[in-house]
C-alpha cells in the first residue's frame, strides 16, 4: 500500500499553489503536499539518488534535498498527523459497527411491521364478526409491545452513541487541520532556510 499524507492546505507566505513538496520514502511511500503528479516527477530521481530525499517545487523550478536532518525534521512535523489519522480509522471502523447495528434494527423493526399487520387483520376480522381476542392475539400484542420497547432502547443507545462519534469525528476533523497548517509551515521555513544555504539543488 502506498504510504502518504497529503496536506491540502492554502498556501501562506512566499508559497503558491502551483508549490508543492514530497519527501520520497522510497518507490512505494510518500509524504506530500500536492498531487499525484508531484509524486511522479519526485520519484523520477528515486534511482539517482536513492531513498529518503525532498523533492520540491517552489516559482516553477524543481529542487532536491538530501540533507538527513531535514528530513527527519519533517518527519517527526507529520507523526502527529499520522497517529490522529490511525486514530481517525478506528473512529471510522466504530462508525461501521453501528451501521451494522442500524441494520439490524432495521430487520427487527421489519419483523415488528409483519406482525403489527397481522394483528390489525385480526383485529379487523373480529370487528366484522364480533369475535373476542384470542391467546394467540393477546401473544401477538405482548411480543409487538416488547418488541416496540427494545427497538426504543436499541435506537436510543444508537443515537448516544452516533452523537458522541459526531462531536469526536468534528474535533478531530478540527485538529487535523491545525497539524496540517503546522506541518506546512515548518516545511515551508525548512525550503526557504534550503534555498539560502544552498541544501536544495536545482534538478530538471
Amino acid at each position: 500500500m502506498i504510504g502518504m499524507l497529503i496536506a491540502a492546505l492554502l498556501s501562506t507566505g512566499g508559497f503558491s499553489r502551483d508549490d508543492a513538496w514530497v519527501v520520497v520514502h522510497d518507490d512505494r511511500s510518500s509524504t506530500m503536499h500536492g498531487d499525484m503528479d508531484d509524486i511522479r516527477l519526485a520519484r523520477r530521481h528515486l534511482r539517482e539518488i536513492g531513498p529518503g530525499y525532498l523533492w520540491f517545487r517552489h516559482e516553477g523550478k524543481e529542487y532536491v534535498v538530501r540533507d538527513g536532518a531535514a528530513i527527519k525534521t519533517i518527519e517527526e512535523a507529520v507523526q502527529p498527523q499520522e497517529e490522529l489519522g490511525k486514530t481517525q480509522g478506528d473512529l471510522g471502523r466504530r462508525q461501521a459497527d453501528l451501521g451494522q447495528q442500524q441494520a439490524k434494527l432495521g430487520q427487527e423493526q421489519a419483523r415488528l411491521g409483519q406482525l403489527q399487520a397481522r394483528a390489525a387483520m385480526r383485529q379487523a376480522e373480529r370487528d366484522m364478526h364480533g369475535g373476542k381476542s384470542t391467546k394467540a392475539d393477546r401473544d401477538d400484542e405482548h411480543e409487538i409491545a416488547s418488541i416496540q420497547h427494545e427497538l426504543s432502547k436499541a435506537q436510543q443507545t444508537l443515537g448516544r452513541e452516533q452523537e458522541k462519534i459526531g462531536r469526536e469525528q468534528e474535533k478531530m476533523g478540527r485538529e487535523q487541520e491545525r497539524l496540517s497548517k503546522e506541518v506546512q509551515r515548518k516545511v515551508e521555513a525548512l525550503i526557504e532556510a534550503s534555498l539560502k544555504n544552498g541544501t536544495a539543488k536545482p534538478v530538471d
